[in-house]
């Protein structure tokens, strides 16, 4: 049986847009025996780096809000356009900077210009696309029916709790660390994403395969049938694992593809 294996971003893949060179040469070993490679991300695809070069098979973006496989389009859920505006309210009233997330194109929302200054000189020199977007005063009216999710860049915990309690119904908040959370429909999710594909290829023909290293991959991990948590990742992602591998700079992907066999 072939595996169709989904890759979280930030953590997993990746360090602000630079993957390991053992991660390329495994992902390449692995499709070579037939399986698949897909990223699970949370990041909608405006606010990801060209990732031509793996020669991936497909991308899940925006936490399972739009899916793409062998370059056809299989899921496109936007939040809606109430729920993101009753989103971005909530966001404004905590005085929060956050980005809305469409698939050709993101919006920056700055209230904190002291934390919008930190994150960009965070980003500078990497690859990383997510703080160079336009602002939120060049979004056309009609892009807010078609954002996917809502994610800011500057809270705190009790930021959290007070946002989460703001949401309209039919919108989750996922706190992501670091004084990141992301609004996304709550009928899509990583999990949802990943069936989609496996719906898509044939149920009975493929096993899933999910590599995650935080909250938002608590979905995804909990729901293939096989899951690793990265060495670097949270407490919580890793008691949701089947395995956990070694760190993402330690080799970590390629340990796991591994342990299961895929090499």
């Amino acid at each position: 049986m072939h595996t169709a294996v989904f890759l979280d971003l930030d953590g997993t893949l990746w360090e602000r847009g630079v993957v390991p060179d053992s991660a390329r040469e495994a992902i390449r070993r692995a499709q070579a025996n037939g399986h698949k490679f897909l990223t699970n991300t949370g990041r909608a695809r405006s606010e990801v780096p060209d990732l031509s070069y793996l020669g991936l098979d497909g991308y899940c973006f925006a936490a399972g809000a739009e899916v793409i496989l062998d370059g056809q389009t299989i899921v496109d859920a936007p939040i809606g356009e109430d729920n993101a505006r009753a989103v971005a309210a909530a966001f404004d009233s905590l005085g929060l900077n956050y980005n809305l997330e469409g698939g050709d194109t993101s919006w920056i929302c700055v209230n904190n210009h002291a934390a919008y200054q930190a994150g960009i000189a965070a980003a500078s020199g990497t690859p990383d696309p997510i703080m160079s977007v336009p602002t939120i005063q060049d979004m056309p009216e009609e892009a807010w029916g078609r954002l996917h999710k809502l994610f800011y860049h500057s809270g705190s915990a009790e930021d959290y709790e007070r946002a989460a309690a703001l949401m309209p119904e039919g919108v989750t908040l996922t706190v992501l660390g670091f004084g990141f959370a992301e609004a996304t429909a709550s009928r899509v999710t990583k999990a949802t994403a990943m069936e989609a594909v496996r719906t898509w290829l044939g149920a009975s023909e493929w096993r899933t395969m999910a590599c995650g290293d935080s909250d938002n991959d608590l979905t995804m991990l909990r729901a293939a049938d096989v899951s690793v948590a990265m060495g670097n990742g949270n407490d919580n992602a890793k008691a949701a694992a089947t395995w956990v591998t070694t760190d993402l700079h330690d080799d970590g992907l390629l340990h796991a593809f591994e342990h299961f066999g895929l090499l």
